[in-house]
């Protein structure tokens, strides 16, 4: 008796999860083995694999088995030509690959015979299953995008922080909407919070710490499982939090991002603020790692980054000595060069750590010279307050103008007065770049503008200057003393007779302020905010 494999496939997790198609499918297929005089020698399915691509397991198994030495099966039965494929040139090349096997494709629904004539027909009904496939997706893309456009969600789970509910019925379908869900979205305000202020306690903490923290407190995740760093990074990153979700970002076949200009927007309710949203944008750009190394960010040496050698300008790096029981700063170019390429100092760590603390403390932090420099962004703030409104307006008029030429750019192409090529594609790029770009402006400038200058007491200014001195000189919070020195600490030049520090003393005013307004210490991350960076302290 000959034998066969049977191959069943669907296209949809959907519909395997319907268990009806596949079944039916596989019986049609016993069926016709039995009244053929096939022995049925092992069946293969693939649930929810699109037959666009052979990239399917089962798929792969079954060939493997069908041109192996031991021959298993002579014919392999499928229920129609698209279960096997739905590209031309893949089922060319596997009809071509079973053939030197003598290993006959057979489709019970499709009886085309053999022969020459039965090849020309069998590639035939393949460009036409591959032109169906391709048109059916498209139509599928075309009803997901409207169906985005009216409000409803489409299928996939809601991000984190949502919910979906569902918002009326269009005969057997179930139109659904999405709304915040309260207690997953206090989750995700708190993520923002840790990241960008820290616990009160702190200081901004980094994803890894946000994510130990979470869990060590209890914190589940949807599924109830502890909460992963690559998940914190994630909804850091997605722009849903303030209004803003995308559909068609992804090409579902191949896997791949689409082009910005082919996303959909899909307008969602806010969890945090712009402001707080777009501090940790910052921090997160600053710390990438094709930014900041890795170490860098990581690291508790308290003025990574910021102690330059003054002969070269090259960073001082951290060496241990005595099996490791001294550490020094030292010019990284005489470390790894030698003193014939630069004759930069070595310094004791603690050394230059107390030197710019105390320089701090005593130049910066003292109450009368605090007092004076937020006396002088007082003054600023009330001459700049008419302009900053100004400011805000043209921002604003220029946000609406870009977003409009985009939308009026995807009309024009929609409705056929355009064709989307390179040049176009190009220049929607450009304009949705720019309105990104405008957000953050506007985010930032509403921070300053919003910040209550006029609210600073003798005392506040004081408990401000006592607060920054106790958190650098903090043995138990490396990080937070580091993190708030780079907001102080723009630079630090290291000579044989002399160290320069300088900074901007607007970083150190801002902070006064906040701390005045909100009674705890946090960094600052984005550079727009110093907007006076010539000034040394």
């Amino acid at each position: 008796m000959k034998r066969a494999a049977i191959y069943g496939r669907v296209s949809t997790e959907k519909q395997a999860a319907g268990d009806l198609s596949i079944p039916d499918q596989i019986r049609q297929c016993e069926a016709y083995a039995t009244l053929h005089g096939y022995e049925v020698a092992e069946t293969f399915i693939d649930p929810g694999v699109s037959a666009r691509t052979d990239n399917r397991p089962e798929f792969q198994r079954m060939i493997s088995r069908a041109v192996g030495p031991d021959h298993p099966f002579d014919a392999i039965l499928v229920h129609s030509q698209s279960r096997f494929s739905r590209d031309t040139k893949d089922l060319l090349t596997y009809l071509d690959l079973l053939a030197k096997r003598n290993v006959q494709l057979i489709s019970i629904t499709q009886d085309i015979g053999e022969g020459e004539t039965a090849d020309v027909l069998r590639t035939v009904m393949g460009a036409l299953d591959e032109y169906q496939s391709k048109e059916t997706a498209k139509h599928v893309a075309r009803s997901m995008i409207e169906n985005a456009k009216q409000g409803f969600w489409n299928g996939a789970a809601a991000p984190f922080g949502f919910c979906t509910y569902a918002a009326e019925t269009r005969g057997a379908r179930v139109k659904k909407k999405i709304e915040i869900d309260p207690e997953e979205a206090e989750t995700v305000r708190l993520i923002f919070k840790l990241y960008v202020r820290g616990d009160g306690t702190s200081g901004p903490m980094g994803v890894k710490r946000i994510t130990t923290y979470l869990n060590a407190q209890g914190y589940l995740n949807r599924q109830n499982k502890p909460f992963r760093v690559q998940f914190i990074d994630k909804i850091l990153r997605n722009t849903a939090y303030i209004g803003e979700h995308y559909f068609n970002r992804t090409d579902s076949r191949r896997k791949t991002p689409r082009p910005r200009e082919e996303w959909v927007l899909f307008p969602m309710p806010r969890v945090v603020e712009d402001v707080l949203f777009y501090e940790a944008q910052e921090k997160l750009d600053r710390q990438h790692p094709m930014k900041t190394a890795p170490r860098l960010v990581s690291s508790d040496v308290l003025l990574t980054a910021l102690a330059v050698c003054e002969d070269c300008g090259a960073p001082m790096r951290k060496l241990s000595g005595k099996s490791g029981q001294y550490h020094y700063y030292r010019c990284s170019k005489k470390a790894d060069a030698g003193q014939t390429v630069c004759k930069g100092v070595s310094i004791p760590m603690q050394e230059l750590d107390d030197i710019v603390i105390d320089a701090l403390e005593g130049s910066v932090l003292e109450p009368k010279r605090l007092r004076k420099m937020t006396e002088m962004l007082l003054a600023r703030a009330q001459e700049s307050g008419r302009s900053a409104k100004e400011q805000r307006k043209k921002l604003d008029g220029e946000k609406r103008k870009a977003e409009a030429q985009v939308t009026n750019l995807y009309t024009m192409v929609g409705s056929g007065e355009l064709t989307m090529d390179g040049t176009l594609s190009a220049h929607i790029r450009e304009q949705q770049e720019k309105v990104e770009r405008l957000k953050r402006q506007i985010a930032l400038l509403d921070r300053e503008r919003n910040a209550p200058v006029d609210s600073l007491s003798d005392k506040a200014v004081e408990k401000f200057g006592t607060a920054v001195s106790q958190a650098l000189r903090n043995p138990d919070n490396r990080q937070f003393a580091k993190a708030y020195v780079r907001t102080l600490v723009s630079k630090i030049e290291v000579g044989e007779k002399q160290i320069r520090i300088s900074g901007p003393k607007d970083a150190i005013a801002h902070q006064a302020v906040s701390f005045a307004a909100n009674g705890e210490l946090v960094p600052a991350f984005a550079q727009e905010w110093r907007t006076q960076e010539d000034s040394n302290l």
